[in-house]
Parts: structure tokens; C-alpha cells; sequence
């Protein structure tokens, strides 16, 4: 028999989200009804706790230090007093737009998935990408030479389709594959913690579905800054070292590097340039984003020479 959205855990990770979470919950409400909702949050100094503690949606509230994404998920999953089949890791700034029985049935003919994505539209009603194929060399010079790809592509989203990952925004995961590869890796503060889990969910032969006829809302604020294209690329570094081999992590730098050269001399958007130097520098791992953001003394674009943060100990 299929699941249904009673078999649904649902872990929302917040920081500071409380202009967006109410949305949030409003439409896990309406497409949802039903599920297990836990809000996860990481030390917001803002009304997020007090919106969560307060919708009906919403069955548990953990509200601790700032862990990360991954370690957040984690944090809620545990907290799910009840047996689920399926999690739905889901951001605070989405909202669904499709009824998630329709998804849980339709998943049903998938087989032994581990993880499944949706079609992804900003709230003015653009395509989103989110889905990718797992770091290589060959990847990131088509990225860098801005060659045509797939997955950047509209027509990359307009069938189901088997694919290495999709983005952490929305991921439907089987209870029992998540536990099976342990969850997320709390080494990964934020960024390519869904890469590393659809990889290993990979290795144990649950294939990751991108599915186009369902769709969700995700917000496209832009919100770069120089700490978080910092942390982004330190934690790609990561990914490198450990899913790479060492020719293959340097090809990648080298990609990288021509890609961030073209956009300080040649700039799509006026953030590129402003955002090379920083990017360059986090390619070849000398220079650091502090984590979490909150014991920044100088500001959210500050940075420290000091080693990564999934080397501590």
C-alpha cells in the first residue's frame, strides 16, 4: 500500500525565517494535513519560534543552538514520536503548491528510491533549477565554460527523470533509507550536505527521481554575501576530498578558478566581480567562513584564515 501524508515526517530547519515561516506552514497545512511537522530551530533572534510554537500545523517545536542544516534535519528527524514511512525536508522559505498525497502515491511505482525532488518555481513563477549531476572535472569546466547543460535547462524539466541529486530545499526521503546512511553528515554546516547524502544514498543502491508534474514555491531573495559564497565553496572543498580523488579535486579547483576569472574580467551580474576574489581564494582553501554566522564580531561578510570548520575537533 502506498504512504500517506499519515506516514509523513515533516522537518523544517529555521534561522531567523519568521517573515516567511507563517507561509510555510500555511501551506504544509493545506497540502499536507496530517503530517508530523517538526520545526528545528537554530537560535533565531527574531519571532520565528513564536510563529512556529503557535500554527496548527506544526506538532513539535525544538528551538537550540545553531547547528547547521544537516545537523538540524538530523535533530528533527530524531524528534518524530511517531512511525513514519517518508520524511519531507523542507525549507522555511518555500511553500508547497501541490498536495503531497498526490506525491506519496505517485512515488509508490518508483521502486526503492532514496530520495525524490519536484519541479521548483520562484514565487513570480520562474523555473527553478534543482537537480544536478555529482561533481567532476567535466562538469565543472562545461560549467565554467558556460556550455550548454541539461539540468540548466527547461527541457531538463519537463519529464521524470533519474538524476544524482536535487536541492535541499524539498527532499522526500524513506524513513528507512535515511536511517540506513545515518542521516546527513554534521561535518557540512550548510551547503552540498544533500549532494554528500544522495551520494551515499547512491553507494547503497537508492537512486535519487527528479519528478516534473508536482510542483513547490521556493524564494529566490538573493542572499549572497561574501560568508556565504565562502562557506558554500569551503564546503565543496569538503565534498572534494572526500568523494574525489586528488587529480580530480585539483581539475575542479582549476575549473573554478578560470570560471571565477571570467566573471571578475567579464561579469554577468554586478555581485560576480565583487565576489571573485573571495571566490578564488576559498577555491584554494585559504580562507575560512566562521561558523555559525552568529559568532561573526565583524559582520556577515567576515572571514578568518583559520582551518575549515569540518576539521574541528
Amino acid at each position: 500500500m502506498p504512504s500517506t501524508v499519515d506516514d509523513l515526517g515533516i522537518v523544517i530547519v529555521s534561522h531567523n525565517n519568521g517573515h516567511e515561516l507563517a507561509q510555510c506552514l500555511d501551506a504544509v497545512q493545506k497540502h499536507a494535513s496530517g503530517a508530523y511537522v517538526v520545526v528545528r530551530d537554530c537560535a533565531s533572534t527574531d519571532d520565528t519560534v513564536e510563529i512556529a510554537k503557535t500554527h496548527p500545523a506544526v506538532t513539535r517545536v525544538i528551538a537550540g543552538d545553531n547547528v547547521g542544516f544537516g545537523a538540524g534535519c538530523n535533530d528533527g528527524a530524531q524528534a518524530i514520536d511517531r512511525p513514519v514511512e517518508m520524511l519531507l525536508i523542507l525549507n522555511p522559505d518555500t511553500a508547497l503548491t501541490s498536495n503531497l498525497s498526490d506525491l506519496l502515491e505517485y512515488v509508490d511505482r518508483l521502486g526503492q528510491f532514496g530520495a525524490v525532488g519536484i519541479r521548483q518555481n520562484s514565487f513570480t513563477g520562474d523555473l527553478v533549477w534543482s537537480w544536478d549531476e555529482f561533481p567532476s572535472p567535466r562538469l565543472e569546466w562545461k560549467k565554467a565554460r558556460k556550455q550548454p547543460l541539461l539540468q540548466r535547462s527547461p527541457a531538463g524539466y519537463t519529464q521524470d527523470r533519474m538524476v544524482d541529486w536535487v536541492m535541499g530545499a524539498f527532499i522526500l526521503i524513506p524513513k528507512d533509507a535515511f536511517d540506513s546512511v545515518g542521516g546527513f553528515d554534521e561535518r557540512w554546516f550548510m551547503f552540498n550536505e544533500e549532494v554528500d547524502l544522495m551520494r551515499r544514498l547512491a553507494e547503497i543502491g537508492r537512486p535519487t527521481w527528479f519528478v516534473s508534474h508536482l510542483s513547490y514555491q521556493h524564494s529566490r531573495a538573493d542572499k549572497t554575501s561574501i560568508w556565504r559564497e565562502t562557506l558554500r565553496i569551503n564546503a565543496r572543498r569538503a565534498f572534494d576530498r572526500k568523494w574525489l580523488s586528488r587529480t580530480d579535486t585539483v581539475l575542479c579547483q582549476l575549473a573554478h578558478s578560470y570560471r571565477w576569472l571570467c566573471d571578475a574580467l567579464f561579469p554577468s551580474r554586478p555581485t560576480d566581480r565583487r565576489l571573485a576574489l573571495p571566490r578564488l581564494l576559498a577555491t584554494w582553501n585559504l580562507i575560512h567562513a566562521v561558523v555559525p554566522p552568529e559568532s561573526i564580531s565583524a559582520g556577515l561578510d567576515s572571514w578568518q584564515s583559520t582551518r575549515p570548520f569540518w576539521k574541528r575537533t
